[in-house]
């Protein structure tokens, strides 16, 4: 497994739902980027049992974060159902820490 430790933003307010009695929240980031001249990256990313309930109570939107996750990739083919596929990069938050500034 890879681990993942970044500095985030938060740009969409986490969205709770719960599935057999587990809690579940998605949401969109963007990385900070340490480099000028390329503009931050947003990324979805998403939590699952207590992890995501602590994501859904500290939620304030351009908070800051620190985020341990690990990521993947996923294939996902267009709305119109051509043969053309997109990678799509997924982050699955382990453990999130508040940044007071």
């Amino acid at each position: 497994m890879n681990i993942f430790i970044c500095t985030a933003y938060l740009l969409s307010q986490p969205k709770l739902t719960k599935v057999k009695h587990q809690n579940f929240c998605y949401m969109l980031i963007s990385l900070k980027n340490v480099l000028d001249n390329i503009p931050n990256i947003k990324i979805k990313a998403f939590a699952k049992g207590k992890v995501a309930k602590q994501v859904f109570d500290v939620y304030k939107q351009k908070n800051s974060l620190v985020i341990e996750s690990s990521m993947y990739m996923k294939k996902m083919k267009t709305v119109n159902n051509n043969t053309k596929k997109s990678k799509v990069i997924f982050v699955k938050i382990h453990k999130i820490h508040n940044l007071s500034i």
